[in-house]
């Protein structure tokens, strides 16, 4: 759940229902009127027979079946009448199965004012919630501040409706999101509020091994004392020279990293447990305090990442591993960027896009075709051909994320990589996993793409 839709969705959800059962009430209480204008001539043969019109009319309406049975037995009984045979067997057998018939519907009857009941007292239980789901439905709409009082309710509903704790705490998150950026409207409040819970709940990252390292306690302690002193580092890429100096190994360097990066993901698994409990998000100071400190602690875990992966790539122009996975990056809705992007490329360059994403999949990239970032887009590469530009985010040393392609024109490269390095990639494993399941259906669609416009664009 990542935005005010889906709040907007399961509150349609429940006027759509009560709606339902107002159209079901209502169809009932019709059946119900025609029933009881049947029934009360029930265990009165003459009184049927002298109503039989009206009863058969009445039953060609709501049950046609019955109507035929009953139309029947009636003609029998009135030949029996006319012949002054009232007193046989056949007779006495057709009248009690015309009273059965009735028996019937007077059964039916009462399921249906029990029904009628049930739904009533649903539909007036519900009523003052309804009222409040279209209130909200409306400020929505209108852009309009959700009172906090509709908020609370709402909280309640979701808690009483069985919604996991975790999914409550998305639903809040996304109305305080959308309130404060109404406020930011109607304020012209500049600062921009980021989704934090949000990304919190649906942080995630690798888990980073390397079985040639042997654990060394030397290693562990200063992981331990290094960490105690990261509040007061400024300057982190002097703090990782002296490192070096300080862990002259290759691999005992290589250890200290990967230890600290696992008690950064510990302390940051920390917080995110502490902001699925709802006492503690309720509380608006220790949101805040949790917040700052994911912040500062995923600073630092993706700062010792990075220079985890500048070691073991140190030397790594091309792509060695022969195993490489991509996956694609999506937008909010769950489509795919690079599909989008693909509708911009011309057809004459559609080839050499494809050769790029081939090349880097089966680690045949040249040095001329592959470039890094620097100042704000580090954490990204660049995939090149001519004019075409593809933009990847190394996930792991085996598997990237594309977050997109463009055609860099003249000095134009700036805005292009801005747009494309501004893409959110996946970071939990969940999505990641999500993405993996995906990908090979969206490069078969490149495929196809690029061989059809391709050809279209030969001719």
């Amino acid at each position: 759940m990542e935005n005010i839709s889906q709040v907007v969705d399961i509150l349609e959800f429940e006027i759509e229902k009560d709606k339902s059962d107002k159209d079901e009430l209502e169809n009932i209480s019709t059946l119900n009127v025609l029933y009881e204008e049947i029934v009360k001539n029930a265990n009165d043969i003459n009184k049927i027979i002298e109503n039989k019109e009206n009863i058969l009319i009445i039953l060609d309406m709501i049950d046609k079946n019955i109507e035929f049975a009953l139309s029947r037995k009636l003609i029998v009984i009135e030949q029996y009448r006319q012949r002054k045979l009232t007193n046989t067997i056949e007779y006495t057998n057709a009248v009690n199965y015309v009273n059965k018939i009735f028996d019937q519907m007077i059964k039916k009857n009462e399921e249906l004012k029990s029904k009628l009941k049930e739904i009533s007292i649903k539909i007036s239980d519900n009523k003052d919630k309804i009222k409040l789901f279209k209130f909200t439905l409306k400020k929505i709409k209108y852009k309009q501040y959700i009172p906090y009082k509709i908020v609370k309710f709402l909280d309640s509903f979701f808690e009483e409706k069985g919604i996991p704790k975790i999914d409550q705490i998305k639903f809040l998150e996304i109305i305080n999101i959308y309130n404060r950026n109404i406020y930011e409207k109607i304020h012209h409040y500049t600062q921009s509020y980021k989704n934090e819970v949000l990304d919190m709940l649906s942080f995630g990252f690798e888990i980073i091994e390397d079985d040639s390292l042997d654990y060394n306690q030397n290693i562990a302690k200063k992981v331990d004392l290094h960490y105690s002193l990261l509040n007061y580092q400024d300057d982190f890429k002097q703090y990782f020279e002296e490192i070096k100096k300080e862990i002259s190994n290759e691999n005992d360097l290589k250890l200290f990293y990967i230890i600290m990066i696992r008690k950064l993901q510990e302390q940051i698994l920390e917080n995110i447990a502490l902001i699925k409990d709802k006492d503690f998000y309720v509380d608006l100071d220790t949101k805040k305090e949790i917040i700052t400190e994911f912040k500062r602690l995923t600073s630092l875990y993706i700062k010792f990442r990075n220079e985890y992966f500048n070691i073991i790539s140190k030397d790594d122009d091309i792509v060695e591993t022969s195993d490489i996975k991509v996956i694609f990056a999506q937008d909010q809705s769950g489509k795919t960027y690079f599909l989008k992007d693909l509708k911009n490329i011309n057809n004459e360059c559609l080839g050499k896009m494809l050769e790029l994403i081939t090349s880097l999949i089966n680690s045949t990239l040249t040095n001329k075709n592959i470039e890094g970032f620097v100042s704000q887009y580090k954490d990204f590469r660049k995939l090149k051909n001519d004019q075409i530009r593809i933009v990847f985010h190394p996930i792991n040393p085996k598997l990237y994320c594309i977050m997109g392609v463009g055609i860099k024109k003249d000095n134009a490269g700036n805005v292009l990589y801005k747009t494309l390095c501004g893409r959110k990639y996946p970071t939990s494993e969940i999505e990641i996993s999500k993405l993996l399941d995906e990908s090979d259906k969206t490069l078969e669609y490149i495929e196809q793409y690029v061989m059809q416009n391709k050809r279209k664009g030969n001719r």
